[in-house]
């Protein structure tokens, strides 16, 4: 029986996983305790403004978050009706994302009656006031506790209690009946335990940001909630990140040498970490300088803004997942370029792993590892693939004619995936069907086959592999969504 479950990691994907499964798993466990550890003293105030699509948003209500953000008044984020797409090149709008659904009023679920469903738009907020909201949605439960300081060294088996142990590097101990890697894409569990040789690589993609007092400009925004910005040198994310609109967010994905990034990364000289932030700069302002925009060329021209370099690294493809007692989830287990559901996706894994579990709870663990992973695997695969596919061709430098082409492009694109795209908005894996052990079973299907019923790609109906919304999908220029969280946990 599970009692002790071990979280290691308190991002977005392990306090996800913790309140999911608290909230499936404990009517059938009244004991149930749940401990994530993590390694830093305090939650980690790393990365910039992460976007939050109606998907996510779904989610994050289903685990009592939204009502935590609620408390946080203007710093909850920017409310988003859609992603407006310009070209940088000429000032001209392209067209948008919606969010706002048909009726303007939002998305709802694709499960259950209509009239009983909520709707979602999107939203853009700093990704420590998320962690935070996250926290006091934790602290509300009783079974769940944060310990902080806690850097794990190495994971045993206890075969004998049919347990696993946690050694952390100050010298103390845990131990729980299941143990969940989501300490993000340098994890150490998957390091350390679950996966070891299996290690992240950088991507060849770095992503450059800052945040900026939107009275400090000039000139006006030309985009109402959050833009997209099209250039012949890749695409430029820029968005407010609170209620009232008084902070924007900057971040442009540029392709950046490896020796440069590890220069960047271990370096402790902070005069040399000031040249490579000048570089930066410099980058940044060869390729949106002459833009058609005046709100662009003011923010890249000017010399008091600190632009910081987020690496980006990515798990490669065909890791194991699990072992008996421990299983890896989001970034630790499937970390990939940043894509537009890059929060949904970690909060996915959390939710469908906790229902799986909740449904095998009298079965061993490995028995719902397999259907967890037949559930999710091809669906992360494909999306790890589009996405690499996306960056390549976006944040390439193009010729004059090309730029141009890919600009009358834009705007076709966006009409052929709008059905598939508000598809997938309407995805809820709360509700999506849980193949039943005894169906399952009795058929011999227990090593990850398809047992014919509900599939991951019900989830992300774009995504499915082979069907018509993927070729659309493929190029879906809203890959700079969620940008600015893959890399910065």
């Amino acid at each position: 029986m599970l009692r002790d479950i071990i979280i290691i990691g308190s991002g977005i994907t392990g306090l996800s996983t913790a309140l999911s499964l608290s909230h499936h798993l404990s009517s059938a466990v009244p004991d149930l305790r749940i401990t994530i550890f993590e390694r830093h003293f305090i939650p980690s105030t790393s990365g910039g403004a992460i976007g939050l699509s109606p998907v996510a948003l779904r989610y994050l209500d289903h685990l009592g978050v939204m009502d935590e953000l609620a408390h946080l008044g203007p710093e909850a984020g920017a409310d988003v009706d859609g992603i407006e797409v310009f070209s940088a090149r000429t000032g001209k709008s392209l067209g948008q994302v919606d969010f706002a659904g048909k009726n303007g009023v939002g998305i709802h679920s694709d499960k259950g009656p209509l009239e009983c469903q909520k709707t979602y738009k999107g939203a853009r907020l700093p990704r420590i006031n998320l962690t935070l909201a996250m926290i006091s949605a934790v602290e509300k439960r009783p079974n769940i506790k944060i310990v902080y300081g806690k850097k794990l060294s190495h994971v045993s088996s206890l075969d004998d209690e049919d347990k696993v142990e946690i050694h952390f590097d100050d010298g103390s101990r845990a131990t729980g009946d299941l143990l969940l890697g989501c300490d993000g894409v340098h994890s150490a569990t998957r390091r350390n335990f679950i996966d070891p040789g299996h290690e992240a690589e950088y991507s060849g993609f770095t992503l450059v940001q800052s945040t900026i007092p939107t009275a400090s400009l000039q000139t006006s925004p030309h985009f109402r909630a959050t833009s997209l910005n099209f250039s012949k040198s890749g695409t430029m994310l820029m968005t407010f990140c609170d209620k009232f609109h008084q902070e924007m967010f900057v971040s442009v994905m540029l392709e950046c040498r490896e020796d440069a990034v590890g220069d960047y990364v271990v370096v402790s000289n902070e005069e040399r970490k000031r040249i490579i932030r000048e570089s930066l700069a410099r980058e940044v302002r060869m390729r949106y300088g002459d833009s058609a925009i005046p709100c662009i060329r003011e923010t890249v021209s000017r010399p008091d803004i600190d632009w910081m370099m987020y690496p980006i690294f990515q798990v490669p493809l065909g890791g194991r997942w699990y072992t008996d007692k421990a299983i890896l989830l989001g970034d630790a287990a499937h970390a990939m370029l940043p894509r537009d559901e890059s929060a949904a996706y970690a909060i996915d894994d959390a939710i469908v792993l906790s229902r799986v579990l909740a449904e095998y709870i009298a079965y061993p663990l490995t028995k719902a590892f397999e259907v967890y992973e037949s559930m999710r695997r091809d669906e992360v695969t494909h999306a790890f693939k589009e996405s690499r596919k996306l960056w390549k061709r976006r944040n390439k430098d193009a010729g004059a004619f090309e730029s141009w082409v890919r600009e009358r492009l834009v705007p076709l694109q966006l009409r052929q995936t709008e059905a598939s795209r508000q598809a997938a908005f309407k995805a809820d894996a709360s509700r999506i069907e849980i193949p039943s052990p005894i169906t399952r079973l009795g058929t011999g299907m227990g090593s990850g086959q398809s047992s014919g019923r509900s599939s991951p790609a019900s989830l992300r109906p774009f995504s499915k592999a082979g069907s018509s919304a993927s070729s659309g999908s493929e190029m879906m220029p809203i890959g700079l969504m969620d940008m600015s969280g893959l890399a910065m946990r």
